[in-house]
């Protein structure tokens, strides 16, 4: 996810976002930052469970202690982008505690 779409798709968490100091951390990329964002003001934890083979991962999000792991295997940028839209729809649905 982009932080175009996740202006477009969601203004009130983008708003949040700029007003965090995780957006203003330019060392890190635009996804990074996110992640950042989400588990630092949220109760998500976004994790990337390395598959040994061919570099993929199997994306994992714990979300108010409840841990979830995908059955699929994904390269390392899809799968942030998998888990950031996952947590910003636990947010949005008023999931995250």
């Amino acid at each position: 996810m982009t932080l175009k779409e996740l202006a477009e798709s969601f203004p009130e968490i983008y708003k949040q976002y700029c007003d965090h100091y995780s957006s203003r951390k330019m060392k890190l990329k635009p996804i990074d930052r996110l992640i950042d964002f989400i588990e630092s003001r949220y109760n998500i934890s976004i994790i990337n469970i390395v598959q040994e083979k061919n570099q993929n991962f199997r994306p994992c999000i714990r979300i108010n202690e409840n841990e979830t792991t995908y059955d699929i295997s994904l390269p390392l940028s899809r799968s942030k982008s998998f888990l950031v839209t996952k947590a910003l729809e636990a947010i949005n649905m008023g999931l995250v505690k």
